[in-house]
């Protein structure tokens, strides 16, 4: 799994070893991108926005905005040992500053207020096929 575009495009990221996580797939995350950036309908602008990544698992998809000059991200992930890995793949991009990780449930967290006074110009939603 690597970062697709952007200043750390080609960057890779250390993915779960377990069956149980299934991160978005490269081809998958760059057509959400193409959408985003070159759709006529939508008029997305990463630069200088704030992300909310819910269900972040290892990452790909906040720092796959960061690589494309986003402000921040917020992650939220409730599974420990994935959690780590997307620690891992923040500190070895240095994207620590540029990073909050929540390692909580994300009904639980929104339900705490934790992050709902926070201003999100993007949420990315993808929980895990077994919660869908």
């Amino acid at each position: 799994m690597r970062i697709i575009a952007g200043k750390l495009k080609g960057s890779t990221l250390h993915i779960p070893k377990d069956k149980n996580t299934r991160p978005l797939k490269d081809l998958t995350r760059e057509s959400i991108f193409n959408l985003l950036t070159h759709s006529n309908k939508i008029s997305f602008q990463f630069e200088q926005s704030n992300i909310l990544d819910l269900y972040a698992g290892t990452g790909s998809f906040g720092l796959e905005c960061l690589s494309r000059q986003a402000k921040s991200v917020c992650f939220v992930e409730k599974e420990k040992n994935v959690i780590k890995i997307l620690e891992k793949n923040v500190k070895k991009l240095k994207l620590e500053k540029k990073t909050k990780i929540f390692f909580n449930d994300v009904f639980n967290l929104i339900e705490k207020k934790n992050i709902s006074d926070s201003k999100f110009h993007l949420i990315f939603f993808d929980p895990p096929f077994r919660n869908t």
